[in-house]
């Protein structure tokens, strides 16, 4: 069924973050009492469905994964960029998606555009979301205090492979993609709650904000 609903926000460069009020909270049956969270709404795209691996990662601040693309391999040979799938569940994550990093609070879906160089590691612990003396992106309730963990449940558009690279720009083809070997400089650095607070982006509801540039 088709609904008015506007889902998350949707980034310069593609990609979509839903939390909060862009998830479609609704009561799906008259006779069974369960609340259901929808983060998409579908696609009436028949060549968008996610059919490669799925899983889990439990994250915390030591782990930081190197920047790096996506790309497999049509039945033709073709190699080609391909969608992937995050929810981020029981803690808060740092995502660095087309060289800017995000903040991103439990109970999210990222869903990563086709060549968006992207990379993850867990927030600091301490660092509050929403910041709660900033009006233009807090709600009512109380902000969520980061352990410094977070669960991440994965999933690709195809089959694929980890392809490192140091490259921020989206690529337009899988041919613009060159791969980068020095995994540790192409990794989110280990920052504190105030670092966090001054350099990256804040992700709550259908608001955006960087804190350091006000």
């Amino acid at each position: 069924m088709a609904s008015d609903h506007i889902y998350g926000i949707t980034l310069d460069n593609g990609s979509t973050i839903t939390h909060g009020d862009g998830v479609n909270t609704k009561d799906a049956f008259t006779d069974i009492p369960v609340t259901i969270n929808e983060l998409q709404p579908g696609s009436s795209n028949a060549k968008l469905a996610f059919s490669g691996q799925s899983g889990y990662i439990k994250f915390d601040t030591d782990i930081r994964l190197p920047r790096h693309v996506h790309i497999s391999t049509r039945q033709d040979g073709e190699p080609f960029l391909l969608h992937e799938r995050i929810f981020v569940a029981n803690g808060a994550a740092l995502v660095q998606l087309g060289g800017e990093i995000y903040v991103i609070p439990p109970d999210s879906l990222v869903t990563i555009a086709p060549g968006v160089p992207h990379t993850w590691t867990a927030c600091p612990a301490g660092l509050e979301i929403p910041p709660r003396e900033n009006d233009s992106i807090s709600s009512s309730n109380e902000p969520f205090v980061s352990n410094g963990e977070f669960l991440m449940l994965y999933e690709y558009e195809e089959i694929t492979g980890f392809f490192p690279t140091a490259q921020t720009e989206t690529l337009k083809t899988e041919k613009e993609y060159i791969r980068c070997d020095d995994l540790e400089s192409i990794r989110i650095p280990k920052l504190s709650a105030a670092e966090v607070r001054e350099r990256c982006w804040f992700v709550y509801n259908r608001n955006v904000q960087k804190l350091g540039r006000q």
